[in-house]
């Protein structure tokens, strides 16, 4: 018991790890506060502003390629993942796409940077945002509104495929280090594999039967049940983390953090049948040394097996952030690494798919420009 106290000791961040897809960490909102980049002369910046559901106003970048021919470009939509984020993650790859002659759109979630409202990590009221600023470029005369790409990472992997798969005008998907699942099982998937992990060999049934009593609470907390089947679930969960080896004040810790709305609404996820639902070019990229990609890759190879327009590009070496020099592919790492997103291979990877792809569909595409 001693050893397993001195392996739980880090408890918070690993189950934190295992729960990436589902809570609003907060590591892309360090990034961007620590990243001045800037996206290069090859673009020229235009401030915007763009109406959502009632008394929400995102602001956004648009990103028009400079010393090209006038337009209308087709465009990429950035989307960022988990957490109250903002422009700024996407420098790198906004760099290329401008270059290639495509316009960039980042914008700021709700309730974050310049943008109104309050901000939750809510998928519906995200997608309805996303939507909002597809709308937005497809009013547009120096936007192609037919050639409109969407580009998310990590949650906003989630939110790209589930707005593309409500708007058949979408023409193309790219997303890195997707999560890709359907419901709570995926949360189980993720969280049984960190805590067999942490306990060692021969204690799966124990883990197991800790992660079967975590998910009873979530879905009771979905289910909105009453407060005193809410403390019966939260005592059951700590007492089988308990059995599985984790100390008391470990146990209780691992509760505080699986317990919160952010992974409530997990029963809402629905990325693994929105990908399926796609027909349309989708890239689906993941590193090597992202502990997420151990699920969420052959789930997307699986959701997009019917679709002929599909790829699934695995890049050795870097973790979820996409940053050259990843060792461990932990959380803790990113500020120590280049920009967000920043990998060259990555930026070739999103280049060169989105210029032949919006390339293709040219002749369709300019016979509807909005």
């Amino acid at each position: 018991m001693k050893a397993m106290a001195n392996v739980s000791r880090r408890v918070a961040l690993r189950l934190l790890t295992a729960l990436l897809p589902l809570l609003a960490t907060g590591v892309a909102g360090r990034v961007e506060a620590q990243q001045a980049q800037t996206v290069g002369p090859a673009a020229h910046a235009t401030e915007i502003r763009i109406s959502s559901e009632p008394g929400i106003v995102l602001a956004g970048t648009l990103y028009l390629p400079q010393g090209q021919s006038k337009g209308p470009y087709p465009v990429a939509v950035l989307i960022t993942g988990h957490g109250p984020g903002g422009r700024g993650n996407y420098s790198e790859i906004i760099k290329r796409l401008t270059a290639d002659g495509i316009a960039a759109l980042e914008y700021d979630k709700r309730g974050t940077g310049q943008s109104t409202g309050t901000f939750e990590e809510d998928s519906y009221r995200l997608a309805a945002d996303a939507a909002a600023a597809v709308a937005a470029m497809r009013r547009r005369s120096d936007i192609v509104g037919s050639r409109i790409a969407l580009v998310g990472h990590s949650g906003g992997g989630v939110i790209a495929p589930a707005v593309a798969a409500a708007d058949p005008e979408i023409a193309a998907v790219v997303t890195l280090a997707g999560n890709v699942g359907d419901g709570l099982p995926y949360v189980r998937k993720g969280i049984f594999r960190q805590v067999v992990k942490m306990t060692g060999g021969g204690r799966e049934a124990l883990a197991g039967q800790a992660v079967d009593a975590v998910m009873a609470l979530l879905q009771a907390r979905a289910d909105s049940k009453n407060a005193e089947t809410i403390t019966r679930l939260r005592a059951t969960v700590v007492d089988r983390f308990e059995a599985a080896g984790f100390p008391r004040p470990q146990a209780e810790q691992a509760l505080a953090m699986i317990d919160v709305p952010e992974a409530w609404k997990a029963s809402k996820l629905r990325s693994a049948s929105d990908l399926k639902a796609l027909h349309i070019p989708v890239l689906a990229v993941y590193g090597t040394k992202d502990p997420m990609a151990l699920d969420d890759a052959p789930a997307a190879r699986a959701a997009l097996a019917s679709n002929r327009r599909a790829r699934i590009v695995m890049l050795d070496g870097l973790g979820h952030s996409f940053q050259e020099g990843e060792v461990t592919g932990m959380p803790n790492q990113v500020s120590n690494l280049g920009p967000y997103l920043g990998s060259p291979r990555l930026a070739t990877l999103v280049g060169d798919w989105l210029r032949d792809t919006l390339s293709a569909e040219r002749g369709k595409a300019m016979g509807h420009v909005r």
